[in-house]
């Protein structure tokens, strides 16, 4: 459905003058993307209000979103296959805040597991959409930028006995490093099927 209105809303605009023709495939690309971004936004509250914990859910996606962006990971080969991967991640991500005790160790343990796979791994590039040598750099400086921010939140929160807070960020940065775990084994995997496809 999000296709076929973005096909539709971006035919519009060619033939009003407001977009160039061989631009299509560009602005089709935003289009689709931005649409997709605010329907798992809205679900991920939904999901929130479902398990009593909307706070908890928006501020998953305001730790999570912006990093996920610049980081990469896996990435479903279709739009349904992602908007489900966002469900069940958004569900997984709430279970844990309920169930891992909210107390120092734990969030610690979280964020120095997570921050090493990340900084370790990201940029972790999409095969549909791969970066060039002055993008790889640029994605992992903002990476790495959004990371030490979230860390340094994480550690005021802590000092601020937010704990609850700072479990929320803890377990949104650990699940980006299984999401850029991920992709690294489905990239390895695409990679040898290719090798070894002429056997």
């Amino acid at each position: 459905m999000a296709t076929k209105f973005s096909n539709k809303v971006v035919d519009w605009l060619i033939v009003n003058g407001t977009v160039k023709a061989e631009d299509r495939q560009i602005y089709l690309y935003g289009l689709q993307q931005g649409l997709m971004m605010i329907l798992n936004i809205i679900t991920t509250v939904i999901i929130g209000f479902c398990f009593s914990m909307v706070w908890q859910s928006i501020i998953f996606m305001v730790a999570y979103i912006p990093l996920r962006s610049f980081a990469g990971g896996y990435h479903a080969r279709t739009q349904l296959k992602c908007y489900i991967l966002s469900i069940m991640l958004t569900v997984v991500v709430l279970i844990m805040i309920k169930s891992i005790p909210a107390t120092d160790i734990p969030i610690i343990a979280l964020t120095g597991i997570a921050s090493g796979i990340i900084a370790w791994l990201s940029p972790m590039e999409d095969s549909n959409k791969p970066l060039d040598e002055v993008e790889l750099k640029v994605y992992r400086k903002r990476a790495r930028l959004i990371l030490i921010i979230e860390i340094c939140i994480i550690a005021i929160s802590l000092l601020s006995k937010l704990y609850t807070m700072a479990l929320t960020i803890a377990i949104s940065l650990f699940a980006l490093s299984v999401m850029l775990i991920l992709g690294g084994l489905a990239h390895l995997t695409r990679r040898f099927m290719k090798e070894h496809s002429h056997y």
